[in-house]
């Protein structure tokens, strides 16, 4: 007992296990939500079930992804999950930002893997919906969707970065809101499957103009991994449309917990609020206290300061 208690921590207890968590959490968030888009587009003109066809598909199935990557990485890392997430709680000082970067390599890698398996799971399907094409950029044109976002032909990019800035914008701030201890929080371990709700509800009102990336790894690692196939088409395609996804996010993810900590955040603290109803806060994390269960950790989508 006395060697177990003097030896030193593991390094999974620090960055690296945060890392780790935030890699298969977003990989989650990618299979999930890059496999639902699959079969809507892969599948729309063979499948009987007309439900297949319909948007609520999608935004559904990004809603539950997100979920089950928040479930899978909660407690290890806070379930950032999104490099856009992360760059808002550390400009807001939620998250440090020597974590900034290894959170964010553990993101894109992940969904750089996860769009790898999805490449690899679906080749029959996109084989068949390519046919005998080989022009590289008809290829990406024909199912690069599946895999990242792209904007309406119509949307032009002033219009596609402030859907997306927005989007991310209304996340964070709504995410601070779900999250907070004062404000009537989520009881017990329901914070993922809230925010999944919030994801349904941006995709239904803001989703069609470009794909609602509102995640820089989300678009950029299947999109880099379907770039090494197609010689590099996705990132030439839409008049250079792919940093749009990844500054408007990162840009509308700080402006979002900016503007909590500056309006609401102010209100609860000047009204001098507690917790809401029977929550306890441990470290940053939010839930309702059991006789049976002892939580300890971070909050889903915030880490806790060191």
């Amino acid at each position: 007992m006395s060697s177990q208690a003097g030896s030193a921590p593991s390094a999974l207890a620090g960055t690296l296990g945060e890392v780790i968590g935030e890699f298969f959490g977003t990989m989650i968030l990618i299979l999930f939500g890059d496999g639902v888009v699959a079969t809507f587009v892969l599948f729309n003109k063979v499948s009987t079930n007309p439900f297949a066809n319909e948007w609520i598909v999608i935004i559904l199935g990004w809603g539950l992804a997100v979920m089950l990557g928040i479930y899978v990485a909660g407690a290890i890392s806070g379930a950032h999950i999104n490099p856009a997430v992360t760059f808002g709680l550390a400009v807001t000082g939620r998250h440090p930002w020597g974590k900034v970067l290894p959170y964010w390599l553990g993101q894109v890698v992940g969904a750089f893997v996860a769009g790898g398996i999805l490449w690899g799971v679906y080749q029959n399907a996109l084989q068949n919906t390519i046919g005998s094409v080989t022009n590289n950029s008809q290829i990406v044109n024909m199912v690069g969707g599946i895999f990242y976002t792209r904007p309406k032909t119509f949307v032009g990019l002033p219009n596609a970065f402030a859907d997306e800035f927005l989007g991310t914008l209304l996340l964070l701030f709504l995410i601070l809101t779900i999250i907070d201890a004062r404000n009537q929080p989520v009881q017990g371990n329901l914070n993922p499957l809230i925010i999944g709700f919030l994801i349904v509800a941006i995709g239904a009102s803001f989703g069609l103009n470009t794909g609602y990336a509102i995640n820089p790894a989300r678009d950029f690692g299947p999109r880099l991994w379907v770039a090494l196939f197609t010689g590099f088409a996705p990132f030439t395609q839409d008049n250079g449309y792919f940093w749009v996804p990844i500054v408007g996010p990162l840009l509308g993810g700080a402006v979002g917990a900016l503007l909590f900590d500056w309006t609401l955040g102010r209100v609860l603290q000047a009204k001098m609020l507690g917790p809401s109803g029977t929550t306890e806060t441990v470290g940053e994390a939010v839930r309702e206290p059991s006789p049976t269960t002892e939580t300890t950790g971070r909050s889903v989508r915030e880490a806790s300061p060191e």
